[in-house]
């Protein structure tokens, strides 16, 4: 028996929806407890990795960012920064990978 991954697709999609609605009330309503369920939703997805290395990384990652957010010092500001760190990501990190990796594949 083979898996529908458009049906699939379509129950990952509704949970995350679910979550977003929940999440984004939350923000609404209460942005202390917003807050609280980020962190633990962050510190449950860190602490599932096993790998001692990487979950030491993940939590440096984390309190880099929460470190540079917190000195943001808007809602505006945290956004321009939030989409500064995305780019330079994408400029410094995703580009060259994927350069290498279309350099191989030509080989």
């Amino acid at each position: 028996m083979g898996i529908n991954w458009e049906e699939e697709r379509l129950r990952v999609e509704k949970e995350a929806l679910e979550k977003h609605a929940k999440l984004s009330a939350l923000f609404m309503e209460n942005r202390f407890m917003f807050e609280l369920e980020r962190k633990r939703m962050i510190n449950n997805f860190i602490n599932s990795v096993k790998d001692e290395k990487r979950r030491q990384n993940l939590m440096d990652i984390q309190a880099d960012w929460d470190r540079k957010m917190k000195r943001a010092g808007s809602d505006h500001n945290r956004f321009i920064l939030a989409q500064t760190f995305f780019w330079e990501h994408v400029l410094n990190v995703w580009q060259p990978s994927i350069k290498k990796l279309s350099t191989l594949l030509k080989r």
